[in-house]
């Protein structure tokens, strides 16, 4: 029922929490940049992979899931629509408002969230009865 996206915003929050209150927003935003681990390109080129990069990783495949899931109109349903809007919601005021929270990576995992609310208002939509006809996919002209 809760937006599973709500798993790497709170990984994120938690480390700003702590790297932030202890050490300052400058240091948890430099962390998050630097290289996790190098791996070596078929090319010869090295790939530094961030914290940051896992994070979005992470974002993106839980973003597919919550896409491609079932989509109703049952209680659950709503409820959960509900809470992916407060999660997208308070995901741009954290962004806005919290120095911590003004990255690149946090921005991405916002726009992971607002994606997650839009797709489902917009599957909803689509999957709701039409006309009394049961099912939607048709077209305006009733095909």
């Amino acid at each position: 029922m809760v937006p599973i996206l709500t798993v790497p915003v709170v990984i994120y929050a938690f480390f700003a929490a702590i790297t932030a209150a202890t050490r300052g927003p400058d240091i948890f935003t430099q962390a998050m940049e630097r290289g996790a681990f190098v791996l070596t390109m078929p090319s010869g080129a090295p790939w530094a992979v961030s914290g940051g990069d896992l994070l979005l990783m992470l974002g993106l495949f839980i973003l597919f899931f919550e896409l491609t899931r079932g989509v109703g109109v049952s209680r659950y349903a709503i409820i959960h629509h509900t809470l992916a809007v407060l999660l997208a919601l308070c995901c741009a005021g954290a962004f806005l408002v919290f120095e911590a929270f003004a990255t690149s990576t946090f921005f991405l995992l916002t726009l992971m969230c607002w994606l997650d609310m839009i797709g489902g208002v917009i599957f909803n939509i689509a999957n709701a009865p039409s006309g009394g006809r049961g099912g939607g996919g048709g077209d305006a002209y009733g095909d």
